[in-house]
């Protein structure tokens, strides 16, 4: 993409983004992003189909680049640095140590803070789409990453599957991972309506901590 082509679409998806923060994007034309951005009717069509498909495509993108970072999630080198188990401070609650420990160091806690921090950047527009369910074209923008990020790592790991479901055929892989990035969105959807969006920390050791534990191992 060239520098002038790159150039209209950030105005464009800038444009879009503000109205999406101000009313529900099913509400928003083409012509109300045209006339913010200063850019042609003909130059949108070019980058979108219509404004709901302009900014799902720029939250999945900025999502997708976001977490592609974390590449192989068990990385010799990764899985070497954390391997070794901090002793509880004295006096402190050994299952809560315990518990801590088991989040931060957790294979997916990278992403997951990732994932969660681009929900909370753009919370706003999240909560006034579809009266703040994240539903449609904008719920595939969260599963989609998520679901791509579990099934590689899956792919890569099978050793992590436990034996009740071993080995995995076609349909179960794709439901595990299903199960997992459909339980991702939905918790980050409880923690965009009810939760306090500047606890990041929390969000991402509830997301964890709720996980299935055999996601998490490093064996």
């Amino acid at each position: 993409m060239d520098v002038r082509t790159r150039r209209s679409r950030d105005a464009l998806v800038a444009a879009a983004y503000a109205l999406a923060e101000q009313r529900d994007i099913a509400t928003i034309s083409v012509t109300d992003i045209t006339n913010a951005s200063g850019i042609s009717r003909d130059t949108f069509y070019r980058h979108a189909c219509d404004p709901v498909d302009l900014i799902a495509t720029a939250l999945h993108a900025e999502l997708a680049e976001a977490i592609e970072q974390f590449g192989d999630l068990l990385d010799p080198a990764e899985t070497a640095a954390v391997s070794h188990t901090a002793e509880p401070a004295p006096g402190a609650n050994a299952n809560a140590s315990t518990t801590a420990l088991s989040t931060t160091n957790h294979v997916f806690a990278g992403p997951t803070r990732v994932f969660l921090g681009h929900v909370r950047t753009h919370a706003t527009l999240y909560r006034m789409a579809a009266s703040g369910s994240l539903s449609g074209r904008l719920r595939s923008v969260l599963i989609e990453p998520a679901r791509e990020v579990l099934a590689d790592h899956l792919r890569r790991h099978p050793e992590i599957v436990p034996a009740a479901l071993a080995p995995l055929s076609e349909t179960t892989f794709a439901m595990a991972v299903a199960y997992a990035a459909g339980g991702t969105v939905a918790a980050a959807e409880a923690w965009l309506l009810t939760g306090d969006l500047d606890d990041l920390d929390g969000a991402v050791h509830a997301v964890l901590a709720a996980s299935p534990q055999w996601w998490g191992e490093r064996r």
